[in-house]
């Protein structure tokens, strides 16, 4: 059953890492878990969404989706995916921001990957020892994660107090990183975010930013949740228009 806000109960036995934004680029994932010894049976991977676009691998994502071990919120990419035969206008926008491999799906093979990602939350939510952690691709509107849970269980199409859904502020919203004032997160010690790359893992309020733009030639991050060290690998998977 979908739910737009999921809980995970602490992980007693193992680590959890948030990775960044992904892109297709699942190769050099995998590099990365080996690098940090990610064992399936102990260990969670959370992804802050656009796991799809620009990147060699975008058709892999339903293989990582099924993995017990990996909880993704969705992105704009896969929003993208979901919406992008509303409208000639939305169609282009696709096609320039990597969405050029799914398009080339039969029908019904973009119908089941369009299935697949709008049953991902929007908002993921996990106790790590005395902290609560939150993730969402881009922000938590309202700077309230109460506020945020209420309006998920209400519709994604609700709007906020600046008129635009919660839908389009957690998949979208570039107001923080881009220094409009915003206050902290409250109901939160720590949100983790990806949606605008930066060129290191960085802090703004109580908010993470974890997309450290790997589709570009950068690096993919991983953040563990338990002792917050930051682990990255260089990409050499290639990109296309950014969005």
């Amino acid at each position: 059953m979908f739910t737009a806000f999921r809980r995970l109960p602490a992980n007693p036995v193992g680590r959890d890492f948030v990775v960044g934004d992904v892109h297709g680029c699942f190769d050099t994932l995998g590099l990365l878990l080996g690098q940090v010894d990610f064992d399936p049976t102990r260990d969670r991977l959370l992804s802050v969404g656009d796991l799809i676009d620009r990147g060699p691998r975008s058709w892999q994502v339903l293989d990582w989706l099924a993995q017990m071990w990996l909880f993704a919120v969705r992105g704009n990419h896969e929003q993208m995916a979901i919406d992008y035969d509303a409208s000639d206008a939305w169609r282009e926008r696709y096609a320039r921001n990597g969405g050029q491999w799914f398009m080339a799906l039969p029908p019904a093979q973009q119908q089941r990957y369009r299935n697949v990602f709008a049953a991902m939350p929007l908002a993921i939510e996990l106790p790590v020892g005395n902290r609560l952690v939150g993730l969402v691709h881009a922000d938590c509107p309202e700077d309230d994660w109460v506020v945020f849970q209420a309006r998920l269980a209400s519709g994604e199409g609700v709007a906020c107090s600046n008129g635009q859904t919660v839908l389009h502020e957690a998949t979208w919203s570039r107001e923080r990183i881009r220094g409009q004032a915003r206050a902290r997160v409250a109901g939160l010690d720590v949100l983790c975010v990806g949606h605008t790359p930066v060129s290191l893992a960085r802090q703004r309020d109580n908010v993470l930013y974890v997309d450290t733009g790997a589709v570009y030639g950068r690096q993919l991050t991983l953040l563990c949740l338990q002792d917050m060290s930051v682990h990255g690998l260089a990409c050499t998977e290639s990109a296309c228009a950014d969005e």
